[in-house]
């Protein structure tokens, strides 16, 4: 089972805030044959690596903001926004320098004709850094 909320609230006319948690169980059945979640890269624990961390059962919380920056031209899109999030999770069984991986991450979001569009960095625990970018759904 894998659960994904999420709950937007604007505070201003150009910002908002957000809060989105995940979580995911195989309901103690180890013989999945391969891991069935995965965390790390964008957006999911941002500053570690593409899929760094692999099980059966995690949680992912997430906190940010929001703000509303331009407004692109009609051909190229529809606006941008600089985002700033606080991301922590835990995926169970995985042993690692840190009891819960945590990061900063901070960019900009353009809803463009192709698709949404983040490209950012990201600070966490234990040294980990990353510059990103992604084209696709990222929220």
């Amino acid at each position: 089972m894998d659960l994904k909320l999420g709950y937007f609230q604007p505070i201003t006319q150009p910002a908002s805030i957000f809060f989105e948690t995940e979580g995911g169980t195989t309901f103690g059945s180890s013989s999945t044959g391969v891991p069935q979640f995965f965390l790390g890269g964008p957006v999911r624990l941002s500053a570690y690596g593409q899929n760094e961390f692999q099980g059966n059962q995690y949680y992912l919380i997430r906190a940010g903001y929001m703000h509303d920056l331009l407004t692109l031209p009609p051909f190229l899109g529809k606006k941008v926004y600089a985002v700033g999030t606080y991301e922590i999770g835990k995926m169970y069984g995985v042993t690692t320098g840190t009891e819960l991986p945590d990061d900063v991450a901070a960019g900009l979001l353009a809803e463009t004709a192709l698709g949404p569009f983040f490209i950012g960095g990201s600070v966490g625990d234990s040294g980990h850094r990353k510059w990103f970018f992604q084209l696709g759904r990222v929220f």
